[in-house]
């Protein structure tokens, strides 16, 4: 665990950048909501084309539907930090279709990341942690060489891609297991009330009806469908890894969270954060969650000409180079300060 004297909290680093940004940054990006309309538009015209076409063009819509999920996946995160649209019940209503058809439970995203990861950025008690030394055992490291990129795991296996679909499986399951029960290879666990159990169960039961939805879509076609969903979830999945394992599998772990400490932003070709809402920016977004993705770039200009010395962005290929190089397992304490 990096224990420093001179970490920060978001709100500190807020104090100093939020007076240089236009108020606009902080208004409701409604102009997503055309977005989220394209890409459900793109993926029901492929569901379509998928109908109607032979089974051997699956792998094309697969991709372009794949793609358009982790495109309302991004735009589902900014939902979920009112960063779209202010309604609450307008909000938990495109949430539960936008998570849900990337198979995942609303209500547990919530918990998990925007009132546990924010909370605990890279601290010992975040679930989107790395495992730490203590934590070794046969399970957690068959799961780390086989989903977490590091010097021990396969090189360049594709099933670091798929984290993102156990991520959630393995928290759906762990949130479902009674008091603070859970999963050896997930890291937190955060407390569910009677209330947000009910609402998972709730949830899963719509996702159930969202993919038998599809199955019907695709002609009720098993093998169409593996295209349509579980397939298309692994090229989202894929997408979506290719920015989350950086974001801060490279920090060290941290005794109080600090954005800037615990998290790294990448530098992604243009086109990748046009389409991918500026989702490279990754601390940007822990200092200010509910921001217009837009304006990330002007507060990573910021954030590297007031704190270059706790600021971490690097090119994307460079994130990917350094994270095959690291140990499999992170330390917990460390005498460093």
């Amino acid at each position: 665990m990096k224990e420093r004297a001179d970490l920060l909290t978001a709100a500190d680093y807020a104090r100093v950048i939020r007076p240089l940004l236009p108020r606009e940054a902080f208004a409701p990006a409604t102009g997503h909501l055309g977005r989220i309309g394209l890409h459900l538009g793109i993926i029901i015209v492929c569901y379509l084309g998928l109908r109607s076409t032979s089974v051997w063009t699956g792998p094309i819509w697969c991709i372009c539907i794949g793609h358009s999920l982790a495109c309302l996946a991004f735009l589902a995160h900014d939902v979920s930090h009112n960063a779209v649209i202010r309604n609450s019940s307008w909000r938990i209503l495109l949430e539960l279709l936008l998570w849900g058809l990337n198979g995942i439970p609303p209500t547990l995203w919530r918990r998990l990341h925007n009132q546990t990861h924010h909370a605990a950025i890279n601290t010992i008690n975040d679930p989107d942690r790395l495992f730490v030394e203590k934590e070794r055992s046969p399970s957690t490291t068959l799961y780390a060489r086989l989903f977490l990129p590091s010097r021990r795991t396969l090189k360049y296996s594709p099933l670091v891609f798929f984290h993102f679909i156990t991520y959630i499986i393995r928290h759906s399951i762990s949130a479902l297991m009674p008091g603070t029960a859970k999963l050896s290879i997930v890291t937190s666990k955060p407390k569910y009330s009677l209330r947000q159990y009910v609402l998972l169960i709730v949830e899963i039961g719509f996702i159930g009806l969202l993919q038998i939805g599809i199955w019907f879509i695709v002609s009720q076609d098993w093998a169409k469908y593996a295209w349509a969903s579980p397939c298309a979830l692994l090229v989202t999945s894929s997408v979506v890894m290719t920015y989350v394992c950086t974001n801060h599998f490279l920090n060290p772990l941290c005794e109080h969270p600090d954005p800037l400490v615990g998290s790294t932003s990448v530098i992604a070709p243009r086109w990748m954060d046009l389409l991918h809402d500026n989702f490279s920016c990754h601390t940007e977004h822990h200092v200010f969650p509910s921001m217009n993705p837009k304006f990330y770039l002007e507060v990573s200009r910021l954030l590297q000409e007031h704190f270059p010395d706790r600021y971490n962005r690097i090119p994307l290929h460079e994130a990917w180079r350094r994270l095959w190089l690291q140990d499999e397992f992170i330390q917990e304490s460390s005498s460093e300060l």
